[in-house]
């Protein structure tokens, strides 16, 4: 077997690597708990030392600063000098009011390029602690000024004295890297310290799993034995007590079960196929004869077919023969309604005849009426004109009167005056006479047109009338005829309707006959079926029957040949 693919080896390495993620989270929290005591311990010296060197600065310089003097700024930062040259570890030291800005800074900070007056960062928690404790702070890391700062913040009062205000505030810088470095400098030995005993672990644990996993291995090898079909393996003999143990002797047990099973089924292998010899024999024989007997009756049955399609065909032509029989009584005594019902509506058409030709008259009469009732309607229209124009004229004279007597009423003067009213009064009637007048012409005019379109059309009518008339009456005469010649067919129709009444009864009497034939004979061949189907089946049933005692034949050899392949003690 390949070492990797091996318990052992799968094993030793998983516990391996849960050694080895032990560590690496053992370390890492060491790492962080170092990291956070360095830092803290980091930020602790920074504002310790910014606190004690706020001693170095006087109060009356520090004001000067603030209020801006150059060369009191320049001397305080000559002393700042004097802290980051002493101690390396700090890299940069100022003095900062509380907005931010610079008061004073060392040569280090100098050469980044900052000078007083400029806005330095500062950490916004550090400052509220401060600020509202007075007590000395230290910032989170951050990057400002290409580096990665940690500072320590002391506050400077004004005259050096507690009990007064904030005036500025001492700022000495670390480079936060330093507390990574030193951090790793003391995680560094434990860890590779660790790795030792790790190792050693890894090593004894792998030789325990191989020593606890021989026998296994052992038991796999029987397993294979057994599979093989080597039931005369010898037995594996495990001292332990363990899931090993169990596993040992319950492969002893499973081996001596699999001997006796195996035995027999030698035993029964050959008896079973002895038995599935002859009962295939005795089937095939059962098969033979029942095939047989099946033939018989499906030549027998197809005999009885054949005669009952034979009845069947008589059947369907005696049937046929009778519905076309009924087909022609039934039209025959169809024909005969219908010449019944078209002699009744000559009949009747021949009166509503007359009576359109009575209608046709009365029409005639009326529309004469209506023309010379239009031509007096003509006659006073004619009249009403005449008189429109004779009170035209009238109105006219009486416009000219009216006209006059204005002119007069104004050569009167101031006595004409109120007949000069009444003479305009008039002339204004007249005129609405005349143009009423007027109106009634028109009117009488269109009356005049529509009563001439009324007569146009009132002639032609009458001639339309007149044609009617005489078509009416020759419609009349010819279904007279008509209504003469139908009675004859009515006649003739209903002689032959009843000669075929009396032949379509024999019809259905043959048919009858021949239909209880068809279905004796239809019974019968129900019965051959019947006797055919059972005959397959049985003929199906003893080849199924057959098929499976020939696989049983072939399963009891093959079960022997298998039965053989095996190793007994």
């Amino acid at each position: 077997m390949n070492l990797r693919n091996s318990l052992t080896f799968q094993l030793g390495t998983i516990i391996a690597g849960i050694l080895v993620v032990m560590l690496g989270i053992t370390s890492f929290a060491t790492y962080i708990t170092a990291y956070n005591k360095l830092y803290d311990a980091a930020g602790v010296e920074a504002y310790g030392c910014a606190n004690i060197t706020t001693g170095l600065i006087k109060p009356e310089e520090l004001s000067k600063a603030i209020r801006g003097d150059k060369e009191a700024q320049a001397r305080i930062g000559n002393d700042l000098n004097w802290t980051t040259n002493h101690k390396d570890i700090f890299q940069t030291q100022y003095i900062l009011a509380l907005d931010g800005t610079i008061l004073a800074l060392d040569n280090n900070l100098a050469e980044k390029g900052y000078a007083p007056g400029d806005s330095f960062y500062l950490d916004k928690e550090a400052m509220d602690m401060l600020l509202t404790h007075g007590h000395p702070a230290y910032s989170q890391p951050y990057d400002f000024a290409d580096m990665e700062r940690l500072s320590g913040y002391a506050p400077i009062y004004q005259d050096h004295d507690p009990s007064k205000e904030i005036i500025a505030i001492s700022v000495i810088d670390f480079d936060a890297n330093i507390v990574k470095e030193r951090t790793w400098d003391v995680v560094r030995s434990g860890i590779l310290i660790s790795i030792f005993p790790m190792l050693l672990a890894s090593i004894i644990t792998g030789f325990l799993i191989r020593r606890k996993v021989r026998p296994i291995s052992v038991l796999i090898q029987q397993a294979k034995e057994i599979a093989s079909g080597n039931l005369a393996v010898a037995e594996t003999k495990v001292n332990s007590k363990d899931e090993v143990g169990d596993l040992a002797n319950t492969l002893n047990q499973m081996t001596a079960s699999l001997q006796n099973m195996i035995m027999m089924m030698r035993s029964t292998s050959v008896t079973l196929v002895t038995n599935a010899d002859e009962t295939a024999a005795t089937l095939n024989d059962m098969t033979n004869t029942i095939q047989g007997v099946a033939n018989n009756i499906e030549e027998a049955s197809s005999a009885v077919t054949a005669g009952m399609h034979h009845a069947e065909n008589a059947t369907d032509v005696l049937t046929s023969l009778a519905k076309d029989l009924q087909g022609i009584q039934s039209n025959a005594t169809n024909s005969a309604h219908n010449a019944q019902a078209t002699m009744q509506l000559a009949t009747e058409g021949e009166r509503l005849a007359k009576d359109i030709s009575h209608d046709m008259t009365l029409i005639h009469k009326g529309s004469d009426e209506v023309k010379q009732t239009v031509e007096n309607l003509v006659t006073s229209a004619t009249k009403i004109q005449a008189i429109t124009t004779s009170i035209a004229s009238i109105a006219s004279q009486t416009n000219l009167l009216a006209l006059n007597a204005s002119i007069e009423a104004a050569r009167a003067g101031e006595h004409g005056k109120g007949f000069a009213v009444v003479a305009e009064e008039v002339r204004k009637l007249a005129e609405q006479s005349n143009q009423e007048v007027l109106q009634v012409e028109q009117l009488i005019q269109d009356i005049m047109k529509h009563v001439q379109q009324v007569m146009a059309s009132t002639n032609d009518n009458t001639q339309y009338i007149e044609k009617g008339t005489e078509t009416v009456l020759l419609t009349a005469q010819s279904l007279g005829d008509i209504s003469t010649a139908v009675a004859t067919t009515v006649e003739e129709m209903i002689a032959i309707s009843n000669a075929l009444t009396k032949e379509n009864e024999k019809s259905d009497r043959i048919v009858q006959m021949i239909q209880q034939l068809t279905e004796s004979i239809r019974d019968i061949e129900e019965t051959m079926n019947m006797i055919t189907v059972a005959a397959q089946q049985t003929t199906a049933s003893i080849d199924e029957v057959a098929k499976g005692s020939n696989e049983t034949t072939q399963m009891a050899h093959t079960l022997e040949q298998h039965v053989k392949a095996f190793q007994l003690k």
